[in-house]
């Protein structure tokens, strides 16, 4: 594990707004095997932001415990390279919208 990865991925989302009404947050779980780049910073956000927009979740899995696991397609090059799965939630949490799930955790 990096032990800078969890704090480069809340600094590269920490400016992403919500994208829909009805997710009240989203869990990311990294690849602890990845090294952050400060140069990825910029376009990973914007990838996190293109992929959550085109989400459909399904309202009863989104209020469930679970969550709404993303579809995450192969098209994020970036995104696959730091983030192993997202999963979207109904019910919020205060702090940021995007939480890191840290290692062997999951919030």
């Amino acid at each position: 594990m990096h032990p800078e990865l969890e704090s480069f991925l809340n600094s590269a989302f920490s400016s992403v707004q919500p994208t829909s009404p009805e997710i009240g947050r989203v869990v990311v779980e990294p690849d602890y095997e990845t090294t952050p780049s400060q140069h990825d910073a910029g376009h990973l956000a914007s990838e996190l932001v293109q992929c959550l927009r085109e989400q459909t979740p399904d309202p009863k899995a989104l209020a469930s415990h679970e969550g709404f696991e993303a579809d995450m397609p192969g098209a994020y090059r970036l995104l696959s390279k730091y983030v192993r799965r997202i999963t979207l939630h109904q019910d919020s949490t205060e702090g940021p919208w995007i939480e890191v799930a840290p290692p062997g955790n999951w919030i």
